[in-house]
């Protein structure tokens, strides 16, 4: 009974350090922070003003953007990466970012990297550099520094989306393909292919709407100006798309819509050729037709989609013929 007193008692004592501990850490790295803001106004204003920034000066520039959030806790330089991406632009990475206590209080944190921007108002951080290509914009010029350098890159991600299709819509006015396999076709990750119907590059696109199955139909709402208001909703998978080298395009399509009445239907029937266009070359390399029917014989029950089935059946023709054509080397997400 002694031990288990002892023991309690042992357990209240811990508690009482380590919560006095931490907050005694709290108080210190509060202190240490608004002592920081402080110091940092001036270092601020004088490295912004620089015609050019070494690793030391960058770090101060994106150590105040960072304390400018009320969040952030602690900052600290580490190792710094700093490298030109176009004049007047660099990326930089080095500086120790806290906003958890548990970081803050163990220095520990995350590593961000972000885009410098040398602009009218001297040199400031212009987002984060996944989201600005890797920092690939030119120095903003304008009253708005951060809105200038995000407008360039959505420019730049329309501009790649744009070309791909302009490379798809020349090629498939060449002359066939007589090849239904392409032989030493290169290994090529999902992000280098974009696959859609052709047709959705047409300017009459009413036809296509009412076909049972379509592919392509979210990137185009997406990125194509005509089917978006010449908004755009998000261009984000259109950026996805800048470093596309191929096109599998479903081309001169078949398809009657899928009619369902009772335990009947009409349609059912798919029929297109598999092209595979290189973007570059702008030129089809090679092509094979597919065909797809559904069973006269298939039954409607309850709970069944007819029209799910079918989709989910030619969606395995296509990716048959796919394999087919390329060999296999292709990565889709279709």
């Amino acid at each position: 009974m002694r031990t288990l007193k002892w023991i309690m008692g042992g357990v209240v004592v811990f508690s009482l350090l380590s919560g006095g501990a931490f907050a005694w850490g709290v108080q210190r790295v509060s202190q240490e922070r608004a002592a920081r803001v402080e110091a940092l106004g001036p270092l601020l204003t004088r490295a912004t003003a620089l015609e050019s920034l070494n690793p030391q000066d960058a770090c101060i520039v994106v150590e105040g953007y960072f304390l400018k959030r009320e969040k952030v806790l602690t900052t600290r330089c580490g190792t710094v990466a700093l490298e030109s991406t176009r004049p007047g632009v660099m990326s930089f990475r080095g500086l120790v970012v806290s906003d958890r206590w548990a970081d803050a209080l163990t220095d520990g944190g995350y590593v961000p990297t972000v885009c410098l921007a040398k602009s009218a108002q001297g040199w400031v951080v212009a987002g984060y550099s996944h989201d600005l290509l890797e920092c690939q914009f030119d120095a903003p010029t304008g009253p708005d520094p951060v809105k200038e350098a995000q407008a360039q890159v959505e420019h730049l991600k329309r501009a790649w989306i744009d070309d791909a299709f302009a490379a798809v819509r020349v090629a498939l006015t060449r002359p066939p393909s007589d090849k239904e396999v392409c032989e030493g076709l290169p290994t090529v990750s999902k992000w280098g292919v974009m696959v859609l119907d052709a047709d959705l590059l047409a300017e009459d696109r009413s036809a296509r709407m009412k076909r049972t199955t379509r592919y392509g139909d979210v990137l185009g709402f997406q990125c194509i100006p005509e089917m978006t208001d010449g908004k755009g909703a998000n261009l984000g998978p259109c950026a996805a798309y800048h470093r596309i080298t191929h096109v599998v395009a479903f081309d001169e399509i078949d398809e009657p819509a899928l009619e369902v009445t009772g335990s009947t239907y009409r349609g059912g029937r798919y029929a297109a050729v598999v092209k595979l266009v290189d973007v570059r070359k702008q030129e089809v390399l090679c092509q094979r037709a597919v065909s797809f029917q559904l069973p006269e014989d298939i039954l409607l029950v309850k709970r069944q989609s007819l029209q799910s089935e079918y989709r989910k059946q030619v969606n395995a023709a296509l990716h048959e013929s796919v394999a087919k054509l390329t060999g296999g080397k292709l990565e889709l997400d279709f």
